[in-house]
């Protein structure tokens, strides 16, 4: 029966890990995106003992996800799976944590709390490397845990191993370098304060090898100390730029937070959590405090109590020696063992009730708290959380996903926004991409995505290759005039604002860049109506937009060299009166008739507030010089000006 509830419980987180997990959050946040080049290093044949790159990484989750990435190839799923199957498989090991260290109970109830609370559901969708801590850590006290329990070579097998993952925390994130300071920590209150025996055999067994297998690590971190250290440098509260000349108050204000972080207050910052919100919910809350409590009374006479407690406190110390406190990744080292609190909330309310012969209410009991907490947690992150995709999708920088995309639908290769895998895809041929320079240096998502970067140039930097199809993105803030010097001639030409980005510190969004897009033409388009000036309409279509709009979309050409710039507009009438209008510069507003060349082709679109219907309205265009607001004239077949203005008929 437990066994069965633990799958059930299993196959609950691991369902709430892995849904949408390519798409949900919308976008791969650089530090994503800078693990999943180091990734691509490994299968390239690199071994690292410490990424140097971004401030410097441990390597372990580097490896787990480079696995990912040679089955499924650069794609947002690739660079997550390693978490999500990671944060899935620190469900069971919380269990084999909690039963070793109480009993059954206490490890399902552990199992299932974080199974279901926002933090590591969170901490499991996202490719960073912080959610290795709690996989490894839950592992290594099982065995250790297990190993005082056995004798003989079981005994010492299971010390080890669990020395051995002790040594591998610090492979996983820089947090995890206070995990020797918890191991050490209980060592001394055991000698000095239990009441439990010290078994010297034990440490001798669980530190030699967790000694051993950090010894790599720590001569690199050694022999590298001002890489091995340089992220700690910049973040502490010791560092003038952060603690504002009172790092003493900073420290005393980041310690109330942080123990705030489990029923209070948690991290405000979106990648890393549900903001603000903490790690348990109020009715978990209750039977935390009732857990630490309990743990506090127990420590001298019960080595577990003891160990989770200083644990839990120990582990605190990496987000309170640092700036944003409570930091939700550099606190994680508190998961899983701080789950095991409330457990021993619930498991207490369980046998109270089962000594007083209610036994099967003490087990309605807990399970109708942990259903509760399941349903609270799982709102709380796929609708409170998630619910906003396009506001998620700026924290997670979902314009760089997009770009990447949009370059490699263009080329024909890559992922293309739909699946978990990188298809194979032939490359298109005679395609060709330009990009603003800040739309390529520095963008670490879309240097990761796009499959083919030898097809992508700089634009003003890089030679021009000869193409019979190119896409141009530029940045909207630049001279994009240098965009005309790139595209085929004569090319059909198209025009559209790009995704919209916004910066952690920015106020309001951007747009990002303005597309061009240029295809050879193979011959000209039938003329349907000329303007004067020298420019000809050749096509137009209506349709919806999903949103129950209307989209005008205008096909148009020069004729001859124009050296003004005009604005066009589109009236939409009814009986006479305007009820939709739209005027701008062609090309979304890009690309003004200053830039044509004669026989290009520039399709226009224009989207008019208001639904079409043909049996009651009329549509018309024309063109205007802005300055003098003097109209065009639409030219009759014998090339006589006549009206103002062209009815779409």
């Amino acid at each position: 029966m437990i066994w069965a509830i633990l799958m059930a419980i299993v196959l609950a987180g691991g369902v709430l890990r892995f849904y949408k997990l390519g798409t949900l959050p919308l976008g791969l946040y650089h530090d994503e995106a800078f693990n999943g080049q180091d990734a691509l290093g490994v299968l390239a044949g690199n071994r690292p003992i410490f990424s140097e790159a971004n401030n410097g990484r441990e390597p372990l989750f580097l490896y787990a996800m480079a696995l990912g990435m040679a089955a499924w190839g650069r794609t947002p799923f690739a660079v997550r799976v390693a978490a999500a199957l990671l944060g899935t498989l620190t469900i069971p090991a919380t269990f084999l944590m909690g039963r070793v260290w109480f009993n059954e109970q206490v490890g399902l109830w552990s199992a299932a709390l974080i199974a279901v609370a926002p933090w590591p559901i969170n901490l499991s969708r996202i490719g960073l490397r912080a959610v290795s801590i709690p996989f490894v850590t839950a592992l290594a006290c099982w065995l250790w845990w297990e190993g005082r329990r056995r004798q003989g070579i079981r005994r010492t097998l299971s010390l080890v191993l669990g020395g051995v993952f002790l040594g591998l925390s610090l492979y996983t994130y820089t947090a995890a370098r206070f995990v020797l300071v918890a191991v050490v920590g209980f060592a001394l209150f055991q000698a000095w304060v239990s009441k439990e025996r010290l078994d010297r055999s034990e440490w001798l067994y669980l530190l030699l090898p967790a000694g051993v297998a950090m010894a790599p690590l720590i001569g690199y971190g050694v022999t590298h100390w001002e890489t091995f250290v340089e992220r700690t440098a910049q973040v502490s509260v010791w560092n003038p730029a952060i603690n504002d000349g009172d790092p003493l108050g900073m420290l005393a204000q980041n310690t109330v937070r942080a123990v705030g972080l489990f029923a209070f207050r948690g991290d405000a910052i979106s990648r890393h959590n549900v903001p603000l919100r903490p790690l348990f919910d109020p009715v978990v809350s209750v039977f935390m405090l009732l857990g630490v409590l309990l743990s506090l009374g127990k420590a001298r006479h019960g080595g577990a109590y003891a160990l989770a407690t200083i644990w839990t406190g120990v582990m605190l110390l990496p987000t309170i020696l640092a700036e944003d406190c409570p930091h939700f990744l550099r606190a994680v080292g508190v998961l899983p063992v701080a789950a095991v609190f409330p457990a021993l909330g619930l498991e207490w309310m369980r046998t109270r009730l089962a000594e007083a012969g209610r036994v099967r209410l003490g087990h309605l009991a807990v399970g109708a708290v942990l259903v509760v907490s399941a349903l609270w947690g799982t709102y709380d992150y796929f609708v409170r959380h998630a619910g906003d995709p396009q506001e998620l999708g700026y924290y997670f920088e979902a314009d760089q996903l997009r770009e990447a995309i949009e370059i490699n639908r263009f080329l024909g290769t890559g992922w293309q926004g739909e699946g978990i895998g990188e298809p194979e895809g032939i490359p298109l041929e005679g395609r060709q991409v330009y990009l603003g320079p800040r739309l390529w240096e520095d963008r670490i998502a879309v240097n990761l995505l796009v499959a083919s970067p030898g097809r992508v140039a700089i634009l003003g930097r890089d030679p021009l290759v000869e193409a019979d199809h190119v896409l141009a993105l530029v940045w909207p803030f630049q001279d994009m005039a240098d965009v005309r010097l790139v595209l085929p001639s004569p090319a059909e030409i198209a025009v559209w604002p790009g995704p919209q980005e916004r910066g952690d510190l920015d106020a309001a969004p951007r747009l990002l860049y303005v597309a061009f897009r240029g295809d050879r033409l193979s011959e000209p388009s039938p003329l349907l109506a000329r303007f004067e000036g020298g420019l000809e309409l050749l096509q137009w279509r209506m349709s919806a937009t999903e949103d129950g709009l209307t989209q005008l979309d205008l096909r148009w050409r020069a004729a001859q060299p124009l050296s003004r710039d005009y604005t066009v507009f589109v009236h939409v009438e009814r009986d006479g009166a305007t009820i939709a209008q739209d005027d701008r510069t062609p090309g979304a507003g890009y690309y003004p008739t200053g830039w044509w060349r004669p026989g290009d082709e520039i399709t226009d679109t224009h989207v008019l507030n208001a639904p079409y219907d043909p049996t009651e309205h009329r549509v018309w265009v024309g063109w205007y010089e802005l300055g003098s607001m003097q109209h065009l004239r639409v030219l009759d077949r014998n090339a006589q000006p006549g009206q103002e203005r062209l009815a779409l008929e």
